[in-house]
């Protein structure tokens, strides 16, 4: 694949001509927590607007278990044995089955799948850490791993042996390197080391090899956070005291653009996107030369337009709650997140009104 340059450098002339477009508004609706637990973190959403997360009582911090809600129900995935420590969900695909991690009682993190009501273990691990983060429509599972006395974490592909439920072949993808998201179609994003740390694209064909994205030569460093079913990617590039938010267009062979941040902030991060090539992220500005920054925002990008999140939220039905984190969007607009009251968090989802 061939990756050729295109940098956006005209943001403001940008800005001022696609303001006419008309911004979409959300309404937030509370994910209910799972029975006996008081906090809830969201991990994912996926297309029928099901959520993946994990759920603790604050006395009690290392009791997380992993949930899913799926038409209003939350359920809890159980975890991978009698001595298991924790576990979490990281996905649920729109058949019901659920990814995530969990421990066999050391506290190391192995990659999980619940079919049924039975949690196996994707990767026997031994000793090792594993992360289990998607599933394709085949329910092969993707994710990354690394191994006891190795120093380097790798991407996983892991297929399902039809003649033993529960039991999975093992693909290494390319690397090394960590896959921080994959698709529908088993497309990952994330990054590998070039030397430095750099965002990469892991395809879904031949020997699914890690590929260097196009990056500027003042980042010191970046990641790709987020990849779309389409393929296109966004992340973070980083200079010395700078973070820049980045989109690579799969059509146009993974050209890079900065995006645009809001007016008066110079630092941006873009976490996740979908089909429409809508874009969730922060904006922020950060004193040149220094680590200091002012708390900064979370923003939609639409058409390549920076917003600020609070600015298009519905009063009524966000009233009492603040957004604490921005997970991520499926392909119908509706973005996870995880909203607090001040006493307890919670997973919200926010719907775009018609």
């Amino acid at each position: 694949m061939k990756f050729t340059s295109f940098l956006l450098t005209a943001a403001a002339s940008m800005l001022a001509a696609t303001q006419t477009f008309a911004q979409q508004t959300y309404k937030l609706s509370v994910v209910p927590p799972l029975a006996g637990y008081r906090d809830a973190v969201a991990s994912s959403i996926n297309d029928l607007g099901d959520v993946a997360g994990y759920a603790s009582n604050p006395l009690t911090p290392q009791a997380i278990i992993g949930f899913t809600n799926r038409g209003g129900v939350t359920t809890g995935v159980g975890k991978l044995a009698a001595k298991s420590t924790f576990s979490m969900a990281t996905y649920v695909t729109p058949t019901g089955l659920v990814i995530g991690d969990g421990d066999s009682g050391d506290g190391r993190p192995q990659g999980i799948v619940k079919l049924g009501s039975t949690v196996y273990n994707v990767f026997g691990n031994n000793g090792g850490n594993t992360h289990a983060l998607r599933a394709d429509a085949q329910g092969r599972i993707y994710g990354y791993f690394i191994r006891r006395g190795t120093s380097s974490w790798q991407g996983g592909m892991w297929t399902p042996n039809a003649k033993k439920v529960g039991s999975y072949t093992e693909t290494i993808l390319g690397g090394p390197g960590v896959p921080w998201a994959f698709n529908v179609v088993g497309q990952g994003a994330g990054y590998g080391n070039a030397p430095r740390q750099t965002a990469s694209f892991w395809s879904n064909t031949g020997t699914r090899q890690m590929q260097f994205l196009e990056t500027m030569l003042d980042y010191t460093s970046s990641v790709a956070y987020g990849i779309a079913d389409n393929g296109d990617i966004v992340g973070g590039g980083y200079p010395a005291f700078t973070s820049r938010a980045l989109y690579w267009k799969a059509s146009t062979g993974y050209a890079l653009t900065e995006l645009p941040v809001l007016p008066g902030d110079n630092n941006g991060t873009a976490f996740a996107i979908n089909n429409a090539g809508t874009i969730v992220g922060n904006s922020f500005y950060g004193v040149p030369g220094t680590w200091n920054s002012s708390p900064g925002q979370f923003v939609v990008w639409t058409n390549g337009v920076p917003t600020p999140l609070a600015a298009l939220l519905d009063p009524i039905t966000n009233a009492g709650w603040s957004i604490t984190n921005v997970v991520g969007l499926n392909n119908r607009g509706q973005i996870v997140v995880t909203v607090s009251n001040g006493v307890v968090q919670r997973v919200g989802i926010l719907t775009p009104t018609p």
